[in-house]
């Protein structure tokens, strides 16, 4: 399968999983069972009024997508990506007249976010922007656009420097490596593997790794551990990916089981669906969620964007292949 597939693939498959888990945000998994007669979400549904977004349209992304479309602006971009290119990519993309506005700030934006960008319009410093005690996952909802660098210890570097600019937990930072790092092997073809990807070292994530894949087994549903996980960037970062690993070979469920996984499960489905997108291209997903999904051309331009500017050759043999000529 072909680096590009694979991309739109993460990108496709981040937005789906985002706009899947909307509905549900900050809702317990029981609720989410009663509320759908299941523990998967099959389709989009407008959120529940027990969710953090109570009427959210159905198949709408939220702050999720946003800030992975700036960031893979500010990535795709000819000027040198840095702390400070990253940030005016946000306060440009999130601002009065921004292209993702209403996207960022009507889907249930982070405290630590918010904050985070007013610090830089107030002329933070982006490289020391987050702020310590931020160990939420802003960062780490973003990331998986960060996978298409070519290089392996660029997507380690820009990882961490993007998130910065929001969040300076040290754990925080690291979850948001190893979610750039998992979603870049699989573009790369390399094995899904449970194992924390190598280059990122954290004592709190890797415990919080070790936890998270413990003792998974293929069932009907998801283990307790991995419902109704904490919205640390450890936590969810772990959960995330134990989760893609359990559904490595079955794409639809692990990304509907994850967006009925309980609390932050619009980012928990975002980052599985991110993962098996890269791990399975996008042909892989299913065309009833590329459909009804809403702004799926800026996801598709994003991922074009990184195409161009990082795998020129293969451009126009991607499209053919999919369709898109």
């Amino acid at each position: 399968m072909s680096v590009e597939l694979r991309i739109r693939g993460t990108h496709l498959g981040g937005a789906i999983g985002d706009a899947l888990g909307a509905a549900f945000e900050n809702t317990p998994s029981s609720v989410i069972e009663n509320a759908l007669g299941s523990s998967k979400v099959g389709d989009y549904e407008k959120g529940i009024p027990q969710s953090l977004l109570g009427g959210h349209p159905a198949g709408m992304p939220t702050d999720d997508t946003a800030m992975a479309l700036s960031l893979a602006g500010a990535l795709a971009s000819s000027r040198p990506i840095t702390a400070a290119s990253i940030a005016k990519a946000f306060a440009t993309d999130f601002a009065e007249n921004g292209r993702f506005k209403r996207l960022i700030w009507n889907g249930g934006v982070g405290g630590a976010v918010a904050r985070a960008l007013g610090r830089l319009e107030r002329g933070g410093d982006p490289e020391t922007n987050g702020q310590l005690e931020d160990g939420g996952n802003g960062a780490v909802m973003r990331t998986h656009v960060a996978g298409a660098l070519p290089d392996r210890q660029d997507v380690l570097t820009i990882a961490a420097v993007q998130a910065r600019v929001t969040h300076g937990h040290p754990s925080a930072i690291a979850a948001a490596q190893a979610v750039a790092l998992v979603v870049h092997d699989a573009i790369a073809g390399r094995p899904f593997s449970a194992a924390l990807p190598a280059g990122v070292e954290d004592a709190v994530l890797a415990a919080s790794w070790r936890a998270m894949h413990a003792n998974l087994k293929r069932r009907s549903g998801l283990p307790a551990h991995l419902r109704d996980v904490a919205m640390s960037a450890w936590e969810t970062a772990a959960a995330a990916h134990a989760i893609a690993y359990l559904f490595e070979n079955d794409v639809e469920e692990g990304i509907a089981s994850a967006a009925g996984s309980g609390g932050d499960t619009d980012t928990i489905a975002c980052i599985v669906g991110a993962m098996l997108g890269a791990v399975h291209g996008e042909n892989a997903l299913p065309k009833r969620w590329l459909k009804g999904l809403r702004e799926r051309a800026a996801v598709e331009d994003a991922a074009d964007s990184l195409i161009r500017r990082y795998y020129p050759s293969q451009k126009r043999a991607v499209a053919v292949a999919a369709g898109r000529s």
